[in-house]
């Protein structure tokens, strides 16, 4: 038997000698414990395109909890330059394993070519999404198309995309009928089903049990792979200052949980409070718009890891903040209109 040093110089010798998948499959293998895989916080993705199955190269979903990034709005139609610079920002800064993409670039049906290849340099996954709007029209499927011709024709998209939504508070705003929904849902993952990427819909609880949609949502919770939940408890009926949102979050995990057999990977995909009320004005008296409320939430969510992590089913629950920059959504950003944070955010990546 060959004692550990002849072993590794053994694989070293069949590493240099080997193809590229070959040598891609063995690295993983000899590094397995030194967070070889992406997007853990101490993989760097080697230069050129990945050669092994995509199914080797990410993190297993059940590693993954905690603070998982941001949201990021593209309504600018941003440069390479710009999506890199911030996303490496994110990563260094903040420890931001990924990038939820929020809202939509009119004026480029390409952009997803920049996201993605800036998200692979910054070393960032990107959780897509096909955009409704808030005009009640049918421009999502362009855009839906745009993002399924990318995702099929840029090679490092399996490697960078984690997951497509399929809209944005789709049931809330009801653009589609629950069982619609779940056909686009049903349509996208057939086109993506060669790259193993999930398809979801990033939704409020309250989306599902709505008047409209409560008699036929189990449909899309059923078709989903993975649960994108919107948890904005500034607007509750009983906010208050950030610090009291625990039980309406632990509300809708718990239903969630029971409405998949406690079988799906829960992520909020948008969760924060604002530290002004420019945007959108609160449902309760109560509720304070402010930075320290707002510090105070991303408090709570990060002292709740270990909890979640024992409630929820793959991992635990991991979650983005709602938003990158102010700039983006004025109140609701990590980072003011100068680009500086607003208070301390590190929050934990696992627990």
């Amino acid at each position: 038997m060959l004692s550990l040093p002849l072993l590794s110089a053994a694989a070293f010798f069949s590493l240099s000698l080997a193809s590229p998948l070959q040598r891609d499959l063995t690295s993983i293998y000899l590094n397995k414990g030194a967070n070889n895989c992406f997007p853990a916080l101490g993989f760097q993705p080697p230069p050129g395109n990945p050669t092994m199955p995509p199914s080797l190269w990410w993190c297993d979903q059940s590693s993954e909890q905690g603070f998982f990034g941001f949201s990021y709005a593209i309504d600018d139609c941003q440069s390479t330059d710009t999506l890199v610079k911030d996303f490496t920002r994110m990563r260094h800064d903040f420890n931001a394993r990924y990038v939820r993409i929020y809202s939509a670039c009119e004026s480029d049906d390409n952009i997803y070519d920049r996201i993605i290849n800036a998200g692979y340099k910054a070393g960032v996954g990107v959780y897509a999404l096909i955009w409704f709007g808030f005009n009640n029209d049918n421009v999502w499927m362009r855009r839906r198309d745009a993002l399924i011709k990318t995702i099929q024709s840029n090679p490092l998209a399996p490697y960078v995309v984690r997951s497509v939504d399929v809209g944005s508070e789709p049931l809330f705003d009801q653009v589609l009928s629950p069982p619609d929904l779940a056909k686009q849902v049903r349509n996208v993952r057939s086109k993506l089903s060669k790259y193993g990427i999930p398809v979801s819909i990033s939704e409020m609880q309250y989306g599902y049990v709505s008047p409209d949609n409560v008699d036929t949502s189990k449909e899309v919770l059923d078709a989903v792979d993975a649960i994108h939940s919107h948890e904005l408890h500034f607007f509750d009926a009983d906010a208050q200052n950030g610090t009291d949102a625990w039980p309406a979050i632990l509300f809708n995990v718990n239903w969630f949980l029971n409405q998949t057999s406690h079988s799906k990977k829960i992520v909020f995909t948008q969760t924060g409070w604002p530290s002004n009320d420019n945007v959108w004005k609160a449902n309760s008296a109560t509720a304070v718009a402010s930075v320290q409320a707002e510090q105070a939430f991303m408090n709570l969510l990060d002292s709740k890891c270990s909890e979640l992590k024992s409630l929820a089913p793959l991992g635990g629950v991991g979650w983005f903040w709602q938003i990158w920059s102010d700039n983006m959504l004025d109140g609701w950003g990590a980072l003011n209109q100068t680009g500086s944070p607003k208070f301390k955010f590190a929050p934990a990546t696992a627990c």
